[in-house]
């Protein structure tokens, strides 16, 4: 039998043909994404020589411009403000109030990059006050390396002290529920997504042709309250300044909050309440404020402060929620388009790694084969 429409058929196949290649290509892609992510990521890539520049800012440029290197003490720490207390008592809340009054506020997000040498374990005074006072950091949240306070007062002479309160029991199931997100959202974005630009050297490309990433950490600023990230603070912190938090020598899962789980239980509650019992020790009392942010407002924190009173009516930050999925203040602060813009940007590098390594592997081969056909002929 005659095909009469042998053109429109050949045109089907072709497309369907195609069709099926790029399906298989997208299969493959996505099998490779899961398999780096899950074995390959945070194993050998990281420490890769292409990854040597992104390493080096963290330890030579964080904060280190002008006004930095003037501000720097090995003496004094410069801090106004010190929150001694553990994760899920509203430090996030407090941490928000302080930026609010004008303060250049630092929590975990910003100490990860800017301050790193100063959370290891064995860190000292003169370490601690030279980064702290190099990023000119007005008041800090300790959490969760809490146990980095007699530290702190050391070096922050004139410091006072905020205590944020909360009771052992709600503190407990909220710290459950937001331990949760952490870890699932940890996998979600700085594993899964965030490993594509690990793989292959676009940090140290990006930075090499434009030095944003250089400038970003010498600057060291404040990103991660509700506005204030931008989208290359938002890749950058997702790429490579977590990977701090893990840093084998800061042995975060054996220090300060961590220190208060215990057993099957999770969390004691001697533990808890001796943790702020030994804030109270430490500090003296003109220096201390105890603050419940369910209870307490702007005038009870201004007060203390010595800061003008807040307008009335004004309300006191809370800026987590509930119904957040992932507990992480600068994905919760941004906006739609930023956190869209992300995803696809690490969705891309994903691609173009898989597409850079499959056409390596290809030429690899090609040229292996020349080789053996190439001997073959010679014998």
């Amino acid at each position: 039998r005659i095909d009469p429409y042998p053109l429109h058929a050949s045109l089907c196949r072709g497309r369907s043909a195609l069709a099926m290649g790029l399906l298989g290509d997208i299969k493959r892609c996505c099998i490779w994404i899961f398999c780096y992510a899950m074995f390959l990521d945070f194993q050998w890539p990281w420490r890769m020589p292409w990854n040597w520049r992104p390493r080096d800012l963290l330890k030579d440029v964080a904060c280190a411009c002008d006004a930095g290197r003037a501000a720097e003490s090995d003496f004094n720490s410069g801090l106004k403000v010190i929150l001694p207390s553990v994760g899920q008592t509203g430090t996030t809340s407090m941490v928000a109030a302080l930026a609010e009054l004008g303060l250049r506020t630092y929590h975990i997000e910003e100490q990860l990059p800017f301050i790193r040498p100063a959370l290891l374990e064995h860190t000292n005074v003169t370490v601690w006050a030279r980064h702290v006072s190099r990023c000119r950091v007005e008041a800090i949240a300790l959490e969760p390396l809490v146990d980095l306070l007699p530290l702190a007062l050391q070096a922050s002479p004139d410091a006072k002290v905020i205590l944020t309160w909360r009771d052992f029991g709600s503190w407990k199931r909220s710290t459950k529920a937001g331990g949760l997100k952490d870890m699932r959202w940890h996998y979600i974005m700085s594993v899964l997504l965030a490993s594509s630009s690990r793989m292959l050297p676009w940090l140290s490309i990006w930075d090499a042709a434009t030095g944003q990433i250089t400038h970003l950490l010498s600057e060291g600023t404040p990103f991660h309250g509700l506005g204030q990230a931008s989208l290359l603070e938002m890749f950058c912190f997702y790429s490579f300044f977590r990977n701090s938090y893990g840093h084998p020598e800061t042995k975060v899962a054996f220090r300060g909050t961590n220190k208060i789980s215990a057993g099957e239980d999770g969390y004691v509650e001697e533990a808890y309440l001796a943790a702020m019992d030994e804030i109270r020790r430490l500090v003296p009392p003109e220096r201390l404020l105890i603050f419940d942010v369910r209870n307490h407002g702007w005038n009870d924190l201004t007060r203390f402060l010595g800061f003008p009173d807040q307008p009335a009516g004004r309300s006191f930050p809370h800026p987590r929620s509930k119904k957040s999925f992932t507990n992480d203040a600068v994905w919760d602060h941004s906006s739609m388009e930023q956190r869209v813009a992300l995803v696809a940007i690490f969705l891309a590098l994903h691609a173009v790694n898989f597409a850079v390594l499959r056409w390596a592997w290809a030429l690899a081969r090609r040229l292996y084969r020349r080789h053996f056909k190439s001997d073959s002929a010679r014998r």
